[in-house]
């Protein structure tokens, strides 16, 4: 998902989630060898719009990973409960659109 589009996309998702107001955060993440990250993303919506070939992500809407070779389709928006994983030996880059959900 390009950054522009999910700019552009980001306010009908937060009208279809009830919300009247947002507010967007850059996430430009460095995950070391083998580390992974949870985050309680609750009111917010992660649109994932670069990552390097060792990222997986998952959330309660899915997953985004290259490698698994049986996903029918990578998810690039997450939200809820999300669990960044670098999958490799080596530091990987991942970058998402933080859309942070106001009333």
């Amino acid at each position: 998902m390009s950054e522009d589009f999910a700019i552009r996309y980001a306010p009908r998702r937060v009208r279809e989630r009830g919300f009247s107001r947002y507010r967007l955060v850059f996430q430009d993440l460095n995950l070391k060898k083998r580390q992974h990250i949870e985050l309680a993303a609750y009111n917010e919506i992660w649109f994932l719009v670069e990552a390097d070939s060792g990222i997986c992500v998952s959330s309660d809407y899915g997953e985004y990973n290259y490698r698994n070779k049986n996903l029918s389709e990578n998810i690039h928006e997450h939200a809820d409960w999300i669990i960044i994983k670098n999958t490799v030996n080596e530091p990987q880059k991942v970058r998402f659109i933080q859309v942070i959900l106001e009333k």
